[in-house]
């Protein structure tokens, strides 16, 4: 089976491979990270030419983000402080809008656009991390379900309920449910806490104790301040990262209706007849390179009547339902055609084919996933971009778009995901290990975290970054072997009865326990 495109990103960055193929949909991304500010000013220089980024359209986004960090509860000083320097150039993580605010390693993202912000600016130069929410996404099980640890593999599901006539609108719609959904929630997350914390004792517990119920304050202080799954969200996340945390990260929600009016210029730029068939021409030159390169790309191809953004009815009781637009080219002029998937009217936007202008229709207008960057950039002089792996191998698709429509593009960053040790987890191991297992937790794995920590103090980076690549190599190994263990277990358990069986059972329960909580 072909390997992921994000794995040319991997093999570029720990063993120096793929460099043509990474230069060509990586733009050779950083090896080091203050390698960024030697990249970021001639990006800063082609944003300059560009003419997206005039006083007048910079102060009103200032004011919208003043605005909506404001109402979040979340205008810190550094808050305010980032979105007033935004516009000499900025450092972006983005993530959508999620059950609960989201998995933990979105805090990854937001904290390392933050370091590498205060990294550059150290240095001299000027940059501000922002943290832009993609709340425009339509409802769907990854946005409304969430779960929350549990003595079992499967986890303790939080589900935002949808109803029937939601089902197409963008999250930043979906109305959150009432009082007495929210305390079964926190209580179903007590719940499933409890018989964790049971290896706990004395000190410990009253700490894990205690930071569970802060947790849960800060959900709850969210969710009593939100009418919408969407903001409610936004205000977790805004708290965390700037209460909390003090990080001074500006949310920048593109479901906003004075960022949509700012984000139109992006789309009519994109639309018009030149950009859209340079764009669509790269995209499918990429998407064959990659897959003859062997790998497998992370978006699909791009047909003739793609259109680089969704539209969402404006009509009552339709709640935004978004539906995707065709492309209908007739001379002179093109129409974007659709049909919502509520109310069923066929929509019809005219326009010019060469110069559109979408200004009429731009507040019910959403980017999607291969135009968002695009369109950010219009608004916000972005050098730097913190992803993910998915990110990671849609990225791949749309860096060398930018470079056939000649415009700035900010370099690609896979941030390093953090993993939290717990005390109930590190025992289930320390119980497996007893058992013959090879877990996470051991030796090998402590001794190179300590190389880790000993050569980056040193400022032996290249050692550092060799015991970096054994840490990833052991991580990938032991999951495999653990996965390998479990596929045993199930062939022996075929052959067993009575206590043998229990007793093989109770063990491929623990090791898919520890799966899912390492």
């Amino acid at each position: 089976m072909p390997k992921s495109v994000q794995d040319v990103y991997h093999d570029f960055i720990w063993n120096n491979l793929n460099q043509d193929l990474a230069e060509t949909l990586y733009d050779t991304p950083l090896v080091i990270m203050h390698d960024l500010y030697s990249r970021a000013p001639p990006i800063l220089e082609k944003y300059r030419e560009t003419l997206w980024h005039l006083p007048e359209k910079m102060s009103l986004l200032k004011k919208e983000l003043i605005s909506v960090n404001r109402n979040l509860g979340a205008l810190t000083p550094g808050v305010h402080e980032a979105i007033e320097t935004l516009e000499s150039g900025a450092v972006e993580a983005a993530h959508q809008t999620v059950a609960l605010g989201g998995p933990v390693y979105i805090l990854n993202k937001a904290a390392t656009a933050h370091r590498i912000a205060t990294m550059t600016t150290e240095r001299g130069l000027n940059l501000a991390p922002f943290f832009c929410v993609a709340d425009y996404d339509i409802v769907q099980p990854e946005l409304t379900n969430m779960r929350t640890p549990l003595m079992g593999k499967e986890g303790n599901l939080v589900s935002i309920p949808v109803p029937e006539e939601y089902k197409f609108s963008p999250v930043s719609q979906l109305p959150l449910p009432g009082k007495d959904w929210y305390e079964q929630v926190e209580e179903s997350i007590r719940a499933n806490y409890r018989p964790m914390f049971k290896a706990l004792e004395g000190s410990a517990r009253k700490v894990v104790d205690e930071r569970l119920e802060q947790a849960l304050s800060i959900t709850r202080w969210a969710y009593i301040n939100s009418t919408t799954a969407g903001n409610w969200a936004q205000r977790i996340l805004a708290r965390l990262f700037n209460i909390e945390g003090d990080l001074g990260i500006p949310l920048v929600p593109a479901s906003s209706i004075e960022i949509r009016n700012l984000l139109v210029e992006g789309m009519e730029f994109l639309l018009s007849r030149k950009a859209r068939e340079r764009c669509l021409r790269a995209f499918d030159d990429t998407t064959t390179l990659i897959i003859e390169s062997g790998y497998n790309p992370g978006m699909g191809r791009r047909d003739s009547s793609y259109v680089p953004f969704f539209y969402e009815c404006p009509n009552e009781g339709c709640h935004r339902s978004r539906m995707e637009l065709h492309y209908i080219d007739q001379g002179a002029t093109v129409v974007l055609a659709g049909t919502c998937p509520t109310c069923g009217e066929r929509i019809e936007i005219e326009t010019p084919a060469d110069t559109p202008y979408l200004g009429e229709v731009a507040t019910h207008l959403s980017p999607r996933v291969d135009s968002r960057q695009f369109l950010v950039d219009t608004i916000i002089p972005t050098v730097a971009h913190i992803g993910g792996p998915g990110e990671t191998a849609y990225y791949a698709q749309v860096i060398p778009c930018s470079k056939a429509l000649d415009i700035p593009f900010p370099l690609f960053i896979k941030y390093p995901r953090v993993y939290f040790n717990t005390h109930w987890g590190e025992s289930l191991g320390k119980s497996l290990e007893e058992k013959g297992v090879t877990i996470l937790h051991r030796k090998d794995l402590f001794s190179i975290a300590g190389k880790i920590t000993r050569f980056r103090r040193k400022e032996r980076y290249d050692e550092m970054n060799d015991a970096l690549s054994s840490l990833h190599d052991l991580i990938v190994s032991t999951h495999a072997g653990l996965n390998e263990h479990l596929r045993e277990i199930g062939e022996k358990m075929d052959g067993l009865k009575g206590k043998d069986h229990h007793e093989m059972r109770s063990l491929k329960l623990e090791i898919e326990r520890y799966l899912s909580w390492a």
